[in-house]
């Protein structure tokens, strides 16, 4: 089966710059899914088992390390990886899936809530209590260690 899959990071790490493509791509796969159209976006921070059990995520991650991210993968073969997919690129392989085309896929995309991540400051003003097992709490930036848990 024909299927085009982006793994990429958890947010937090996601450079400000591209952060606004990112949404874009998310907005997509949320179209894509809605559609049952064979295309994800997939966080680390929400499937960290997927990057373990698919072998072609895994090389790359033991080949090159976390600036692997993000990986494309097309129809289980690597196309690209340490950046996005640019518009052109994405729309050639979305479009190779043979279900709707990239501007129809964005002109649902403008139709739905978009996607935004926290700013940093919303990162920064959020604390929590580290029990979410999404991320390392000495790491993840927005764990408050002073929080008790009752």
């Amino acid at each position: 089966m024909n299927k085009l899959l982006i793994y990429y990071t958890v947010p937090f790490l996601i450079p400000l710059e591209e952060k606004e493509s990112y949404e874009d791509y998310i907005d997509y796969a949320a179209i894509a899914k809605r559609d049952g159209i064979p295309f994800e976006m997939i966080s680390f921070q929400d499937s960290p088992g997927r990057f373990l059990t698919d072998t072609i995520i895994y090389e790359k991650l033991s080949e090159i390390g976390d600036e692997a991210f993000p990986i494309t993968v097309l129809n289980d073969e690597f196309v690209k990886c340490s950046s996005l997919p640019t518009k052109e690129e994405f729309a050639v392989w979305f479009e190779s899936l043979d279900s709707i085309s990239f501007a129809s896929l964005v002109e649902e995309a403008s139709k739905i809530e978009h996607h935004h991540f926290p700013s940093e400051e919303e990162i920064m003003n959020y604390s929590c209590s580290g029990g979410c097992l999404y991320c390392d709490p000495t790491l993840c930036g927005i764990c408050d260690f002073d929080i008790k848990e009752y």
